[in-house]
């Protein structure tokens, strides 16, 4: 009896169980289902990413500027490592360092060391060959910049996820970016894909290529005379931007402090921002480029109309301007003003003018406000004050380029409505937008603001800076075969509210060839620590070495013979 009532309730105890069993398994599989079958399909299926490629940046030749690379790191599996006496050495060997390096890193307890970063497919590949457990390789995307400094402040940089932080890489983000795709795949328990159960993938759109008007035979000129005006004049800052005068494209532009957008070590913030935008400095007589074009245009003057020059010292608003040549210049006709920089003769032109057209010019040629080039990337609109804010010596000093402040690419756009033949030009990076058929999606044509100043005054202006070369201050630089002009300038530079004779910003900015002008080009130093600081001395030579070069590289023939022509008057040496 007591064997049967102990039967009897073992198998009492088994229905309630199997009763209990199949309560649940109706719960899962009826009433419960689809809450049941989501939990699985959330711990087997997932949605993955998948991320584009980055589009690759080149310049206008087609040469190479930016590119994403695939690259892998490399870790170690410390637990898997079956024997450390032989696999760490070959490791080692593949990675070319020391064996020691490796083995110092090898711990049983570990199962993610980090061993190297960024391998390329070489090397990669080489690991595999050896077929080791051990290892674990996590590819990533790299940002690679194959000329590192190179045209650096024109490229700018991406961030951690390969988004533009700075630059054109910012400027373009989204052509380059591309679209994410993704996939659904299921994976194991050890979290690897079952190939069989993976469902078709929405494919990544890769982003666009982007070709820059950057050349880069010219910016290699560009920085090399950047590092000679440094390893010279230890400037604080030093500038150059070649630039097409009837397109806007620019050609090359650098400056000084710069960094490498491979090396994140060497973003400092004053090296990584694009000074030729966003420093903004008291120009000094390369102003005098639009005073004279103002002039010129509303007919106050032309090229032989005589301007006295008060002998060297003229008193206006109580106080007293001076030219820089010692011995001051009588009456120069205006050809001769602009060829020896005389301020005095421009605060004649100035007060000709008066101040609401010489004003209204200045803010025709771009000054006092942006060109727009990298938008939302710290361009300085410079300054120019309204007319009710002016001194009573403003009309006097604004002409010569003294209380108004411009940035290096609104000098260099100005310079080129005087080459252009009085056109006032948007200055650009972007030239066409690709994919990666070749098949162009997007070009930038030149952009035309307004007409600034008409064909014949421009011409005018250009003849007054074709004699700054000839018998000006700019008589000592040579570019024997081609006719070119330019402006000097020596500007004093603030401190502590007055100007002062040991600090200058020293600059120039001229063109090649005269008629019809290839390109424009300004270079432009910030204090040069040495004895000589005049624009002159300084910039103009730097000019002349880039137009040399700019001549074999854009092909452009001799328009003189050599020597250089005559003067067109001679005076004496004002070496501004």
């Amino acid at each position: 009896m007591q064997h049967r009532n102990r039967a009897i309730l073992i198998l009492v105890c088994m229905a309630c169980g199997f009763t209990v069993i199949s309560f649940n398994l109706i719960q899962i599989q009826l009433v419960q289902h689809d809450k049941y079958w989501k939990m699985a399909v959330e711990n087997h299926l997932r949605t993955e990413k998948i991320q584009p490629i980055r589009g690759t940046i080149f310049d206008s030749d087609g040469s190479l500027l930016a590119e994403t690379q695939v690259r892998t790191d490399l870790f170690l599996d410390g637990k898997l490592v079956e024997h450390p006496d032989t696999d760490l050495p070959q490791i080692a060997q593949i990675l070319q360092v020391p064996t020691e390096q490796i083995a110092a890193l090898y711990d049983p307890r570990k199962r993610a060391v980090n061993l190297a970063d960024d391998l390329d497919d070489g090397v990669v590949a080489k690991l595999r060959a050896l077929k080791l457990r051990s290892l674990i390789y996590t590819a990533h995307d790299r940002r690679f910049y194959p000329n590192n400094d190179l045209a650096s402040h024109v490229l700018g940089f991406v961030d951690g996820e390969g988004h533009g932080l700075a630059g054109m890489e910012k400027e373009m983000d989204n052509s380059l970016t591309g679209v994410p795709g993704q996939r659904l795949v299921e994976r194991d328990a050890r979290n690897q894909v079952i190939a069989g159960y993976q469902t078709q993938d929405t494919p990544a759109v890769d982003g666009y290529d982007v070709t820059l008007t950057i050349n880069m035979a010219i910016q290699h000129v560009v920085e090399d005379q950047l590092d000679q005006i440094v390893q010279t004049y230890q400037p604080n800052a030093a500038y150059i931007i070649v630039m097409d005068p009837h397109t806007g494209e620019i050609l090359g532009m650098g400056s000084r402090p710069t960094f490498d957008p491979n090396d994140s070590k060497s973003f400092t913030p004053d090296a990584v921002r694009n000074r030729c935008m966003t420093d903004a400095v008291e120009p000094g007589s390369i102003f005098k480029i639009i005073t004279l074009g103002a002039a010129l245009n509303e007919g106050q003057v032309n090229l032989n109309t005589p301007i006295f020059c008060d002998n060297g010292s003229f008193s206006y608003g109580g106080k007293i301007l001076h030219d820089d040549e010692a011995a001051g210049f009588g009456t120069l006709p205006v050809v001769q003003v602009m060829a020896q920089s005389s301020n005095i003769g421009f605060a004649h032109l100035g007060i000709g003018l008066g101040e609401n057209k010489l004003y209204k010019y200045a803010r025709a040629f771009g000054i006092g406000q942006r060109t727009g080039l990298m938008a939302q990337q710290g361009e300085s609109a410079g300054m120019l004050s309204p007319v009710n804010k002016w001194s009573a010596i403003s009309i006097t000093r604004i002409p010569m380029g003294q209380e108004v402040l411009a940035t290096p690419l609104q000098m260099v756009t100005a310079m080129s409505v005087i080459a252009n033949g009085g056109r006032l030009v948007v200055p650009q990076l972007a030239k066409e937008v690709t994919d990666k058929t070749g098949r162009v999606m997007k070009i930038y044509p030149p952009r035309i603001v307004r007409q600034v100043i008409s064909e014949d005054a421009a011409a005018d202006v250009a003849k007054a800076l074709e004699q700054v070369t000839i018998d000006g201050t700019a008589k000592s630089i040579k570019i024997p075969g081609h006719s070119y002009a330019g402006k000097t300038g020596t500007a004093q530079k603030l401190v502590d509210g007055q100007y002062s004779h040991d600090h200058h910003v020293s600059s120039f900015i001229g063109f090649m060839p005269v008629q019809d002008p290839d390109f424009v080009a300004l270079v432009m130093v910030d204090d040069p620590k040495t004895t000589k600081y005049y624009g002159a001395e300084v910039s103009a030579p730097v000019f002349a070495n880039i137009a040399k070069q700019m001549a074999q590289i854009r092909n452009i023939p001799n328009d003189l013979p050599d020597p250089a022509p005559a003067a067109m008057t001679l005076s004496a040496n004002n070496p501004q």
